[in-house]
């Protein structure tokens, strides 16, 4: 099985441009931070919403930490779920038999079992790009998360 857990630096080279997905949500916030700005010029007391919506985003994409949480590329994925930072798990595609994306209350989670009969997973916060990827690359693997109606 070629799926390991290796340092980030001997990550091989892919053949296409990676997406990463990160802790930190940059685009949201800077929108957030643009709205406050909108809501600056108006004459109304909403101006003071702006100007809290501008400290907010700017608190939190300067001083708040960021970190790559998943890397998807043609040919393999990158979890970089480990306690060490200079570690990371590279699954290749073809080794997965199927994945599923479980909701939580407070970190939904990508589940991958692979063909040694092992499974990897990784806390997330956002569901479209996961989705959206894991259908690209790992197409008809997914496993249906199954949720029961109790009586």
């Amino acid at each position: 099985m070629k799926s390991q857990a290796i340092k980030i630096r001997n990550l091989p080279e892919s053949s296409g441009a990676p997406y990463t997905v990160h802790v930190k949500p940059v685009a949201f916030l800077a929108c957030i931070g643009l709205a406050g700005i909108g809501l600056l010029f108006t004459k109304t007391t909403a101006s003071g919403v702006g100007v809290v919506l501008i400290l907010v985003s700017v608190f939190s994409l300067l001083m708040l930490p960021d970190r790559n949480l998943i890397r998807f590329t043609p040919d393999f994925l990158v979890l970089y779920n480990h306690r060490n930072a200079e570690m990371c798990t590279i699954i290749y595609w073809d080794e997965i038999v199927n994945w599923q994306y479980e909701y939580h209350k407070n970190a939904d989670r990508l589940v991958l079992s692979l063909v040694d009969g092992s499974s990897q997973s990784i806390e997330l916060y956002s569901k479209r790009p996961i989705i959206r990827y894991m259908n690209l690359y790992a197409a008809g693997k997914e496993q249906k998360n199954v949720r029961r109606k109790d009586k």
